[in-house]
């Protein structure tokens, strides 16, 4: 996921409500730096987006593991956590340590095992009973959470140590240690385990190799049991944000075969009961290394369609509805004065976009691919959202910090210039051509309709179809509606798999652009040091493929959450997921 500020939006007619599944896996690709090359592994990191009217914020947005089956969004109130401006919940009164948090999902977890978290729900429940060595805050900040402190960083950049707070402890009181962290790594990437998150280790030495089978040697090692060391292939100075996603959360080795079910934990809670398909309730750790004040149970209820989910939090009988606010109900909430301020809203680093597909006829013509960009109107399309989105000029969100503002607009809309393009390129009366979508979804997405319009007033036939189970197939859909979240807050991982080639079959490039320069751009910048210049770089990077115009950015979309007054402190945090139980407090009254 792929996931990683990951994700947040809000859609209204065009998509329902959210959902907290971050993007949907075709045979997911991960960029070996040692041969420059993308290699196919587990799952892909992307969402392929589908909207439809009154389905909700769950389904709109429900990613599906290990092959192709494209999400929707419903809502741009996708529950991939965001950040940006936030309602105030205000200063808890009474604050409640033994309460109840409920909340509501209209989803299941798929697994509970930190080895193979991916789906929003997973993501969420993961991060209440797994700490890692880092976590992000809702300002991009790395904060210390197993790790004593920050990583030491050798001179070539490419060995990173770090100490262990030799206070942490599993939920079985024994100590949590460096070869448990060795451990999970060298199961997860394991050729039998299948993991979906294989993707985000390509850094590390010799992983492509270890993850074929091809190798027992891989760049992590226990030097003691609180001094845990990581080599990598090539300088990437992002790496410490990938010791922030629950891919890298350690594991208890004795009680593996129980991880998935009953799991020793490190977090802040256990799981105390679960009842698959309907609920799961976690209570306080008692070993938990860290002093909290979070709740002393929390509660998810799973299969509950987001609209009675809001019911459930007006009458008192949930805290949160974990799929966001669906479309049906944003206006009646927003609008009322006793419900208003129990919203809380942000922007996510977060794209939708439609790819083009540079191989395909005719969108292998330049001309082409501008005439696209130009026909479709985007201030509309966000019109359709209830402005729960922004407009997006470029790749990188205006979420993500040092990107977006001043972002040239390339291709403002006008359907005139458009046509224009297509007369030069060769197709003065149009063509035919295909969308790829979500197979349940074609024939009733409103952004499928508005592409359809768009593109046939200047005399482009569109016929949206399923797209197929098959990763290898894509190679031949001539485009298709896509999205991405971002693992962990950096451009890195954001913006790389769309610009990196060679571009493959299954990959996260369904645009197949490949462009030698922007490639040695994408490697250059990888390896600077994080700061201003290695963020210049990356804004030439977005500005130099959005002159290729293979992808067209549609809009940045806005996630938004409703909880009950007793809820204080909620904030949108800076990865995917919408609650940080670690800053909740509940109070008796509001």
């Amino acid at each position: 996921m792929g996931l990683i500020c990951p994700l947040r939006l809000a859609l209204l007619s065009l998509i329902g409500p959210q959902d907290m599944t971050r993007s949907a896996p075709l045979s997911q690709v991960r960029y070996n730096i040692e041969e420059r090359a993308l290699i196919p592994t587990a799952s892909l990191k992307v969402i392929l987006l589908n909207s439809q009217v009154g389905l909700t914020e769950k389904e709109a947005f429900m990613k599906t593991p290990r092959w192709m089956a494209p999400l929707m969004v419903l809502s741009l109130a996708s529950l991939t956590a965001g950040c940006g401006t936030q309602t105030s919940t205000g200063t808890p009164t009474g604050s409640l340590s033994n309460g109840t948090l409920k909340v509501t999902w209209s989803q299941n977890p798929q697994t509970i095992d930190p080895r193979k978290i991916y789906d929003g729900e997973d993501w969420n429940i993961g991060r209440a009973l797994y700490v890692g060595l880092y976590s992000d805050n809702a300002h991009f900040k790395l904060q210390p959470r197993i790790a004593e402190g920050m990583p030491q960083i050798s001179h070539n950049g490419l060995v990173y140590t770090v100490h262990l707070n030799p206070k942490a402890t599993w939920s079985n009181g024994k100590p949590v240690t460096a070869a448990d962290f060795v451990y999970a790594l060298r199961t997860e990437l394991s050729p039998s385990f299948q993991s979906p998150d294989t993707y985000l280790w390509w850094m590390i030495k010799g992983a492509s190799q270890y993850e074929a089978g091809h190798s027992q040697s891989l760049g992590i090692r226990a030097i003691n049991a609180t001094t845990l060391q990581y080599t990598l292939n090539t300088p990437y100075s992002a790496f410490p944000y990938v010791l922030s996603v629950p891919a890298s959360f350690p594991v208890y080795p004795p009680s593996i075969r129980q991880v998935a079910t009953h799991p020793v934990t490190d977090g802040p809670y256990v799981v105390s009961q679960w009842k698959t398909g309907v609920s799961m309730v976690l209570k306080k750790n008692t070993h938990y290394f860290r002093p909290h004040a979070y709740p002393s149970t929390l509660q998810f209820d799973f299969n509950v369609n987001p609209s009675v989910g809001i019911l459930r939090v007006e009458n008192g009988q949930a805290s949160l509805v974990g799929d966001g606010i669906p479309s049906a109900n944003y206006t009646s909430l927003e609008s009322n004065p006793q419900y208003a301020k129990d919203i809380t809203s942000g922007y996510s680093p977060a794209v939708i976009l439609l790819a083009l597909n540079e191989t395909v006829k005719p969108f292998n013509n330049l001309l082409v691919r501008q005439a696209v960009q130009m026909a479709l109107n985007k201030a509309r399309l966000v019109q359709m959202l209830n402005g729960r989105a922004q407009v997006a000029n470029g790749i990188l969100p205006t979420s993500l910090p040092g990107f977006g503002k001043g972002f040239p607009n390339l291709y403002p809309f006008n359907p005139a210039r458009a046509k224009k393009l297509l007369t030069q390129a060769g197709y003065p009366h149009g063509f035919s051509t295909t969308l790829g979508l979500a197979s349940e979804q074609t024939g009733t997405s409103q952004i499928e309709t508005l592409i359809e319009a768009d593109l046939g007033a200047i005399g482009i036939k569109v016929t949206a179809k399923p797209l197929p189970t098959e990763s290898a197939a894509l190679a031949k859909i001539p485009m298709m509606t896509y999205s991405w979240y971002m693992d962990y807050p950096d451009p890195a991982d954001f913006i790389g798999g769309f610009v990196t080639s060679p571009a493959v079959v299954g990959g996260s490039n369904p645009a197949f652009l490949n462009d030698p320069t922007l490639n040695a751009m994408e490697a250059a910048a990888s390896k600077m040091p994080l700061g201003a210049a290695r963020v210049a770089l990356y804004d030439q990077i977005d500005k130099r493929a959005m002159k290729d115009a293979a992808y067209v950015p549609l809009y940045y979309p806005e996630l938004t959450f409703f909880h009950s007054p007793e809820v204080h402190g909620f904030k949108l945090p800076a990865v995917y997921f919408p609650a940080v139980y670690s800053h909740l407090t509940l109070s008796s009254k509001s």
